[in-house]
C-alpha cells in the first residue's frame, strides 16, 4: 500500500468555489492496484472564508499544486464552516499513479 499528499491550489465543490487557506488531498493506492478504491481517498481543507456544507455527497473539483486536476463524489465527514474534512465515495478521476 502506498499513500500520496497533495497539496491544493484551488477546490470548487458543487461548482462553487471555496476560497481556501490550506488543503490536503490524501490518496491510498492499494498493493496491486494502479488507482484508489471509491473510499481511498480523504480532503482536509482550511477555509479562508465560511463556506456551509449540507451533510451528505458533495462533486468535487480539486486542483493540485503539481498541476492535477482531479475530480469526485465525497461525503462530508466534518464541518464548521471554515474547516471541512471530506471522504471519498467514488471514483477520483484524474489520478494517474506515479512510480515508487
Amino acid at each position: 500500500m502506498r499513500s500520496t499528499r497533495v497539496l491544493v491550489t484551488r477546490l470548487a465543490i458543487d461548482d462553487a468555489d471555496v476560497a481556501i487557506r490550506y488543503g490536503e488531498l490524501f490518496v491510498v493506492v492499494r498493493e496491486g492496484e494502479t488507482s484508489p478504491g471509491p473510499n481511498d481517498w480523504e480532503l482536509s481543507v482550511q477555509g479562508s472564508a465560511v463556506h456551509w456544507l449540507g451533510r451528505g455527497r458533495h462533486q468535487l473539483y480539486i486542483e493540485g499544486a503539481d498541476g492535477s486536476v482531479l475530480r469526485g463524489v465525497a461525503v462530508v465527514r466534518f464541518t464548521d464552516g471554515s474547516r471541512h474534512l471530506l471522504r471519498g465515495d467514488g471514483d477520483l478521476a484524474g489520478w494517474e499513479d506515479q512510480p515508487v
